[in-house]
């Protein structure tokens, strides 16, 4: 044990090795966000959710076999980290990020519960307030999954579509989901309200 102090690490107190996730400056990470939504909304990359993902029997594996001509980094990886973008009859309606989109994607249309399939839950809830007439107040858990979210779910899984995007750097990763929440105008489902 150390006689080390509890020290705020300003940056005078940085390691010496530490490296920082990003190091260009802010216009240098957003220069290239009208070329890089061009290539998100590009419609020869947006691909059925149902063929690629939604199948009985399709499983991570499969989705990653079929989109090695759309995604060349995974030749070398099982998955990559990047953003997806959701399309409806010809209008993307909710845009997300992950390490692993593949995996991500599944989660949206197979997740058992809100955690893993947070959108059909946000529109399940809506839901709930529809057909009840009374808004959801009770926690996330108190909603009935399968009755509320499992409706959208199989419409994510059956009729829409996605796109992606492979990004590496965090940083640029955050700003872009949110660049793309609002050139699309996607405000309904891409709310960024904290707790």
């Amino acid at each position: 044990m150390t006689d080390a102090k509890p020290t705020v690490k300003l940056q005078k107190y940085w390691p010496p090795n530490f490296l920082p996730d990003e190091t260009r400056e802010f216009k240098d990470i957003i220069e290239n966000f009208p070329a890089m939504l061009t290539k998100l909304t590009n419609r020869s990359r947006v691909i059925s959710i149902f063929e690629n993902f939604g199948k009985i029997g399709v499983g991570k594996g499969t989705s990653r076999n079929s989109l090695k001509a759309l995604i060349p980094q995974l030749e070398q990886s099982k998955d990559f980290k990047g953003i997806y973008l959701f399309w409806l009859d010809d209008e993307p309606f909710y845009t997300g990020i992950s390490r692993g989109v593949i995996k991500r994607i599944h989660q949206h249309i197979k997740g058992s519960n809100h955690f893993s399939s947070s959108l059909s839950y946000t529109m399940g809830r809506e839901y709930h307030n529809e057909v009840l007439g009374i808004k959801h107040t009770g926690t996330r858990k108190e909603l009935n999954f399968e009755q509320f979210s499992g409706p959208f779910k199989k419409i994510l899984r059956e009729d829409c579509q996605v796109s992606f995007l492979p990004i590496q750097g965090s940083t640029e990763l955050y700003l872009f989901e949110v660049y793309v929440a609002l050139q699309l105008k996607l405000h309904y489902y891409n709310r960024f309200i904290t707790h």
